[in-house]
């Protein structure tokens, strides 16, 4: 004979209620429907938990008197080995103590569904610790107290049966609490689906409408832009334009002239920039010389040109600058200084036909075309944005639908097999 009633479980299912109506619900509502089916458990789990205390304490009412004729019992051990003796006594006395404490215990009265669980895990304890301690000694009981070890197992599989009998109650009510959790869960998840796919319903609305604005923005732009480039004034500001654009070459020219004719005095005017006693602006216009003598000259400049390069020249005749041919150095600083009212005048020139072209462009407002043209550019890169945006919110609310559905068509199943009836969320 095994002792082992405390550790037998009973795993109830809910059982699936054949549906039989229809009702549709909203995700508020279903709170208060599962509370109603819950309340009858929770209730006839207490009334369970109250008649199954009445049968246990009379159970360990019997078990307790079994006890006690065992504990007053001395088993006839007078003619057993000394040593087996002390053994079989030990056994005797750690099963009199652990069941006398057990069936001794008050166990907790129930009047509410949770004081029934607590009955339950007291119950169960006891017949674990009895069941514990009545197997570790399991042959000196066989052996030596046989005629309490059946009486014994007879009364504790009847505390057993009736706990079982309550632990199957709760284990309904707990299965059910279980899954009511799961629904609430779900609930919330579902919520939170519909107020996300509703926004994003809401922003892609917005978006269209947006994007509606900005076909129109370029659908106007594209009109002014289209009206300001067939105007007579584009026409004519186009053909001084194509005017001036070949001018540039002509600046490449005299450009071209200046440099080589500094590059000819460029040693000496680089080494003289190390040895000048020019102020500061003097010498900033000295080194511009070297680097860009065309932007430099000019009808202002020219004299401090002239100062700069007559240095110079003093400079490399004094030896104070050394040069591989002074005198070719000076003829040259000689021939620059010579041809500065030349370089002046070209400049001059070609800046007076730029600017009187230049001036002519005024006859179109090429400002409002560039802008206007930028504007465009910015609606089309805008509106391409708001496409892509648009697509990916397509994409996620479509996804969100069927996952939406999917979780609905779960609650719907899972609340219809609780209440046995067909259910459709609102």
């Amino acid at each position: 004979m095994v002792f082992g009633f405390g550790k037998k479980k009973t795993h109830e299912q809910q059982p699936t209620a054949p549906v039989q109506t229809e009702r549709k619900v909203s995700l508020e509502e279903i709170p208060g429907i599962l509370h109603e089916i819950e309340l009858p458990q929770m209730a006839e789990a207490v009334e369970i938990a109250q008649s199954t205390k009445k049968e246990i304490e009379a159970h360990r009412k019997k078990i307790l008197s079994l006890i006690l004729h065992l504990e007053s019992d001395d088993l006839k051990l007078d003619d057993v080995d000394k040593s087996l003796r002390v053994i079989v006594k030990r056994g005797k006395n750690a099963i009199v103590s652990t069941i006398k404490k057990e069936t001794t215990t008050v166990l907790t009265s129930a009047t509410k569904y949770d004081q029934a669980v607590l009955l339950n895990m007291e119950i169960s304890q006891m017949l674990k610790k009895m069941g514990d301690v009545l197997g570790q000694n399991s042959r000196i009981i066989h052996i030596f107290a046989k005629k309490y070890a059946d009486n014994l197992k007879e009364e504790i599989a009847k505390v057993a049966k009736s706990r079982n009998q309550l632990q199957t109650s709760i284990n309904t009510t707990e299965n059910f609490r279980t899954d009511g959790k799961i629904i609430a869960d779900l609930s919330q998840k579902i919520s939170e689906q519909r107020t996300s796919i509703a926004q994003k319903n809401y922003r892609l609305s917005e978006i269209e409408l947006e994007v509606k604005s900005l076909k129109d923005t370029i659908s106007s732009l594209e009109k002014q832009i289209h009206d300001l480039k067939s105007s007579e004034e584009h026409t004519k500001f186009l053909e001084i334009k194509n005017k001036i654009d070949p001018m540039s070459s002509e600046k490449s020219e005299i450009k071209n002239v200046i440099d080589f004719q500094f590059s000819k005095i460029s040693r000496p005017l680089g080494r003289y920039s190390y040895i000048s006693s020019f102020e500061k602006p003097v010498r900033k216009m000295m080194d511009e010389l070297l680097a860009n003598p065309y932007d430099v000259i000019s009808p202002h400049n020219k004299d401090s040109i002239i100062h700069i390069l007559e240095a110079v020249e003093k400079s490399v005749i004094s030896g104070s600058i050394s040069v591989k041919d002074s005198e070719k150095s000076t003829e040259q600083i000689q021939e620059t200084i010579s041809k500065l009212d030349e370089f002046v005048s070209l400049k001059e020139a070609y800046s007076k036909k730029v600017s009187a072209l230049e001036k002519d462009l005024t006859v179109f407002d090429i400002k409002s075309l560039e802008s206007k043209e930028h504007d465009l550019y910015k609606a089309k890169t805008d509106i391409a944005n708001m496409e892509r945006i648009k697509q990916k919110l397509e994409e996620e609310i479509n996804d969100g639908n069927h996952t939406l559905a999917k979780n609905i068509s779960e609650i719907e199943s899972d609340v219809a097999r609780l209440t046995g009836s067909k259910v459709l969320l609102k």
